[in-house]
């Protein structure tokens, strides 16, 4: 069994993907009684506590934030001999999770919000000794979630900064293109729906075409025309220097967040 300590977003989105496998069977447990009442209604066992999670479980992953993940591990440790331990928390590296929790080896994880639509971007780090065969039953089971991308640990700051943030990224930009469209006279609802497929298309083309973006904002812009006019504002404005900060903060808090 998968036992998920935690069921906040990413403990719902990773349960219900591993659910999707269809031969994966599923617990968890949260100190939140309404989180476990979800977990129930989408035909999830759940648990009394994180140790009887623990105990039933093969593979433990802890969906938890990285504030309460030494509290956390104060409950499960001594229970995870001959466990595959899965971490999602932030920032948290895998030495400080295994000092805490006793154990010598690890995955941590970076998900991101699209795994909910199994549509997540997944960066993984194996920490220890693993094998062939446990090695492939963490990234079949992560799979779900959407694309995995193994790395060495070191880059997981800035995978988190990237991807794992990302999202929050993508929306403001949706959001800021939707305002934009409204102030130039587009309705509410017309300007978000074409700001939204103009997002949606221009990931589909760039993804059946492959290439580097730049090919294809030369695509769109053409000698004296609306495009180059706009892209003069946003360049002048450091668009592309304030986005590299945006992520560069993000890294440093990530960072910070791991101690």
């Amino acid at each position: 069994m998968v036992g998920i300590l935690g069921f906040g977003k990413m403990g719902e989105a990773i349960a219900l993907g591993l659910k999707s496998l269809g031969d994966v069977d599923v617990g968890a447990f949260d100190v939140d009684r309404e989180r476990l009442s979800l977990a129930e209604k989408g035909g999830i066992r759940t648990f009394g506590s994180g140790a009887e999670l623990v105990e039933s479980s093969d593979v433990v992953i802890l969906a938890v934030k990285p504030q309460v993940i030494e509290g956390v591990a104060d409950e499960i440790r001594g229970r995870l001999d001959r466990k595959l331990v899965v971490s999602i928390a932030a920032g948290v590296s895998c030495e400080k999770l295994k000092k805490v929790l006793g154990i010598d080896r690890v995955v941590r994880v970076m998900p991101n919000t699209p795994a909910l639509v199994s549509q997540g971007a997944v960066a993984v780090s194996f920490c220890g000794s693993f094998s062939e065969e446990e090695r492939q039953t963490v990234l079949r089971l992560l799979s779900a979630l959407g694309r995995t991308f193994e790395v060495p640990e070191g880059y997981m700051d800035a995978v988190t900064a990237l991807s794992g943030s990302g999202p929050a990224y993508v929306f403001l930009f949706l959001e800021a293109l939707s305002d934009a469209g409204v102030k130039v006279g587009l309705p509410r609802e017309l300007a978000l729906e074409l700001a939204f497929q103009t997002l949606k298309g221009s990931v589909a083309l760039f993804e059946a075409e492959g290439g580097i973006p730049r090919e294809f904002i030369d695509m769109v812009t053409s000698p004296g025309g609306t495009t180059i006019s706009a892209l003069h504002i946003l360049e002048r404005s450091g668009f592309k220097g304030i986005v590299m900060d945006a992520v560069e903060a993000a890294f440093r808090r990530s960072k910070e967040l791991g101690g």
